[in-house]
């Protein structure tokens, strides 16, 4: 795996995989399970929720969803990064 820096960007437009981060030490998770790991998965399963809700609803028209996709990780991106320093 090359040492190569998180492409935010591209992570944005939905090119994102895990291959997409890589750093110099292997990924454990470590500290995802000391901050209630369970916890996390929970909300981000909600907001996964609210997500796919508005996806299927009936007034969400096709040519809506790429957008509104970008939208939302722009917002989630954004809060993320005001919110964790």
């Amino acid at each position: 795996m090359a040492n190569t820096k998180f492409d935010d960007a591209k992570w944005r437009r939905g090119n994102f995989n895990e291959e997409s981060i890589s750093t110099d030490k292997q990924l454990t998770e470590e500290y995802i399970e000391s901050m209630d790991s369970i916890a996390i998965d929970k909300h981000l399963s909600a907001i996964e929720m609210q997500w796919l809700d508005w996806k299927r609803g009936p007034m969400t028209e096709k040519s809506d969803i790429k957008p509104a996709q970008k939208e939302l990780l722009n917002y989630i991106a954004s809060f993320f990064k005001k919110a964790i320093k």
